[in-house]
């Protein structure tokens, strides 16, 4: 499929897959006519790219992931390890915003209590 199409696919712009074919993401095949070719192997690698930005790791981790993975060459326990840092943070944010949350919560009871009293006056 053609750089179009296949922005369009995995829903970010020819830009960006511009980029992460120059950052090494994609081989970069091109049709006889110059065009840039992508396959359903590309698709994956863009799903890759998608998660492990979700998750939080950085474009130079997921290319190294990448090609670890394509060579298969993959360390497995680091890559684990990796994972359970993105986890524990990840768990790390939830903690915080249930308090912020929590305080949000208290601050909301406050006020319909003080209108409440208002109304009742």
């Amino acid at each position: 499929m053609l750089i179009g199409e296949f922005a369009r696919r995995v829903g970010v712009s020819t830009d960006t897959i511009r980029f992460y074919e120059k950052v090494g993401f994609y081989s970069g095949s091109r049709t006889d006519n110059g065009y840039r070719y992508y396959t359903e192997k590309d698709i994956e690698t863009a799903d890759l790219i998608a998660s492990g930005k979700s998750i939080g790791f950085s474009l130079r981790d997921i290319l190294a992931f990448s090609q670890e993975m394509t060579a298969g060459v993959l360390d497995h326990a680091r890559a684990q390890e990796s994972l359970q840092a993105k986890i524990d943070l990840i768990d790390e944010r939830i903690a915080s915003l249930k308090r912020v949350r929590d305080l949000a919560q208290q601050q909301l009871d406050y006020c319909r209590a003080v209108e409440a009293q208002e109304l009742a006056a």
